[in-house]
């Protein structure tokens, strides 16, 4: 296997907000993710019940996707998104599953699995990868608000804690001031879903 610059696929140090593909079965899934990058050490942490989890227990396997669609974070946070969508590939018998619209993305095999009660902690290996795109993006904020967002209403979502919609509310404005279209979008499709725009 070739060295795979990290940096050079946009996994810096600290936690990467990326999306996640698994495929286990006939269906792909995907879902927002942090990938940590500590030093040079890759981690994931997954929870149990979700489909990302099932099938890295299955598969060992996991695609990190460089992503700058807001939309598509949004989507991928509250549901499935169309088969249509994806890639899916074979590598040495094993399949997997990448995003069509990623600007690149990194095969990840799961290893020294660890569980707790809640969750997995896994460490990455990094196995392909492949650059789609080499557009270099400026810092967003509107872009790393709506990130952030997405994370609150998922969190709201299991708890129902009104802090979380405190701060997605206070963060709209701003990416409704500093976003582009596609930010504005993605907030609005985000609130419509929480059902706070009346």
């Amino acid at each position: 296997m070739a060295h795979i610059d990290l940096d050079t696929f946009g996994i810096n140090e600290g936690i990467n907000e990326m999306i996640v593909t698994t495929y286990h079965g006939w269906s792909p899934n995907a879902a927002p993710m942090g990938i940590i990058r500590k030093n040079d050490e890759l981690l994931v942490r997954l929870f149990k019940g979700s489909t990302t989890y099932s099938n890295v227990m299955a598969e060992r396997l996991l695609v990190a996707n460089l992503v700058y669609d807001p939309v598509l974070f949004v989507r991928t946070t509250f549901g499935d998104i169309d088969d249509s969508e994806f890639d899916v590939f074979t590598n040495a018998g094993r399949h997997f599953s990448v995003l069509k619209n990623a600007m690149c993305w990194i095969v990840f095999e799961c290893t020294d699995i660890k569980e707790t009660s809640e969750a997995l902690v896994a460490k990455l290996k990094p196995l392909h990868a492949r650059m789609n795109e080499s557009v270099l993006k400026s810092v967003n904020r509107g872009f790393n608000l709506l990130i952030e967002s997405c994370v609150h209403a998922t969190r709201y979502e299991i708890t129902k804690d009104e802090k979380y919609m405190r701060l997605i509310k206070a963060y709209s404005g701003t990416v409704n001031k500093c976003g582009g279209k596609s930010e504005k979008k993605a907030m609005e499709l985000l609130l419509d879903h929480l059902g706070e725009n009346r």
